[in-house]
């Protein structure tokens, strides 16, 4: 799997030494300096890393990173790129870019604090590090009590196993990468045990940030891929620093009094432990259950995360959103035979519960709504079993265009006939539009957008109908790729694809 992800990320380096977001398009300083991260972590691992891909992509982060002076954490996530490298001390336009950083310091948020801590600690600036370590420190969110309630003492459980946590980043609503609390407070945790592993304040506050990062788990994970593979980076460097890892510990489980699991975890087996255990029907009761974990023995700290699932009943499934939403529309090319120009082919409304034979075109048009300006976005429309998509590749290019307020009006305002929108009626759109990446899947279509300015757009692609039955397509659903928060669904939908020559209902 390294050796296979290496040589993808190999053949999708551009000329110019930097990576974009897919083998096409233009380079991104963003995703330039995470590659150049990962290769650096990578190498430092003991796999071989090719040299002249370091270099390249080095060189070329090395004349983009004048270019965000006027975004510092975007300058603060490209200068750890090179810096972490190892091709950032000595460079010219490195060592300016730093000092305009520690210039604005005081503008940086926690998330860029940790990152410029991380680079000044690789480019040999030991003082400012410990400046700007100092500075996360200062800055960190506390709760010594999170069992407690500060306005009603009698209320809480009032736990002695209540672990103080520590956090940092925006915990409440936000729309940026770098103000997400997951992947902030992993940062800042590995900038504080880089730094200063020795202080003791500094351990109190990284095993209090590490309570924190496993109470914010999503069962064995956290809210993203990325979040997920930064906060395991950071966990590890806290092992590795704590010896937390080389203490034994007992436990017993017991459900409604009755013991379900008892174990001892040794060092050797912290990653092979066992994690879930089922239990039987019998056990559990209708309402109230009582689920404890108890430590029974040994000086290694027990973590504890909680996770409900549950499904939806509703059919149809209704569509919902916050910040963003997507509405899912389907036409039907009908034709009909004329005198002059032969068959003509018209589009038709296919409504909730319609019908199309096999062999005919569906075109798809999704219509977004985005509240405010977003970034790295993805929408995956899941298709009705029977409908199979008309482009067979990949990445081919695709579009949102925006529309005018008018025709939002026009087309979905209230009390106003179901119109048919024509694609080449370019009165009805801005001049914006934005290149979408597009991928065929299985079940579904999914389309990745990396900015989505404030607007109504609407991006289109067709499907044909191809095996005949009752299907239901569920809902397109929508989410911003590091901020999960902000999502969306649209409405599911049921079609019928009759045989060929069959007349549907």
């Amino acid at each position: 799997m390294v050796r296979e992800g290496l040589a993808r990320l190999y053949d999708f380096q551009h000329a110019d030494g930097g990576w974009g977001w897919w083998k096409l398009g233009d380079s991104d300083p963003f995703m330039t300096a995470y590659v150049l991260w990962g290769l650096s972590l990578a190498r430092d691992a003991g796999i071989e890393v090719r040299a002249d891909v370091i270099d390249r992509g080095a060189q070329h982060l090395s004349l983009e990173i004048v270019e965000a002076e006027r975004q510092p954490d975007l300058a603060a996530w490209m200068l750890h790129g090179l810096a972490v490298s190892g091709r950032g001390q000595g460079d010219e336009r490195a060592d300016v870019a730093f000092e305009k950083l520690w210039k604005d310091r005081e503008a940086l948020n926690a998330y860029s604090r940790a990152l410029f801590a991380l680079a000044a600690k690789s480019l040999g600036r030991e003082a400012q590090a410990k400046t700007l370590a100092q500075n996360l420190a200062n800055g960190a969110v506390k709760d010594d009590s999170p069992d407690t309630s500060r306005i009603d003492p009698t209320t809480g459980t009032h736990h002695d196993a209540a672990m103080a946590t520590v956090h940092w980043g925006s915990d409440r609503t936000w729309r940026r990468w770098s103000e997400g609390p997951v992947e902030t407070t992993a940062f800042a945790l590995r900038a504080l045990l880089a730094i200063d592993p020795e202080n003791q304040s500094v351990r109190d506050l990284a095993e209090k940030s590490v309570n924190w990062l496993v109470q914010n788990r999503r069962g064995a994970q956290w809210s993203n891929t990325r979040d997920t593979a930064i906060s395991v980076l950071a966990l590890n460097e806290w092992l590795e620093k704590s010896g937390e890892i080389a203490r034994d510990v007992e436990y017993e489980l017991t459900v409604n009094g009755r013991s379900i699991a008892r174990r001892t975890v040794k060092a050797a087996q912290m990653l092979s432990a066992p994690a879930e255990f089922a239990i039987a029907a019998g056990d559990v009761k209708d309402g109230a259950n009582e689920i404890k974990v108890r430590k029974i023995a040994g000086e290694g700290p027990l973590y504890l995360a909680a996770r409900a699932t549950f499904f939806s009943l509703e059919e149809p499934i209704p569509a919902r959103g916050n910040e963003v939403f997507v509405k899912r529309q389907f036409y039907k090319w009908v034709g009909r035979p004329t005198l002059l120009k032969g068959q003509v082919y018209e589009r038709r409304i296919l409504e909730d519960g319609g019908s199309v034979a096999s062999g005919e075109r569906v075109e798809v048009v999704l219509t977004i709504e985005a509240k405010n300006d977003f970034e790295y976005l993805v929408f995956e429309d899941l298709k009705a079993a029977g409908l199979e998509a008309v482009q067979l590749l990949s990445g081919e290019g695709a579009f949102l265009r925006e529309l005018k307020s008018g025709e939002v009006e026009h087309r979905f305002g209230a009390n106003l006939p179901a119109m048919i929108p024509d694609p080449n009626d370019l009165a009805r759109y801005t001049d914006r539009q934005r290149w979408v990446h597009q991928e065929l899947r299985d079940r579904k279509v999914a389309l990745f957008v990396d900015k989505l300015p404030q607007g109504v757009w609407e991006i289109r692609y067709d499907l044909r109908a191809e095996v005949p039955g009752r299907f239901h397509a569920l809902p397109t659903l929508g989410h911003a790729m590091y901020v999960p928060e902000i999502r969306c669904n649209g409405a599911e939908a049921r079609v019928t694809v009759t045989e060929r020559g069959v007349q549907g209902e």
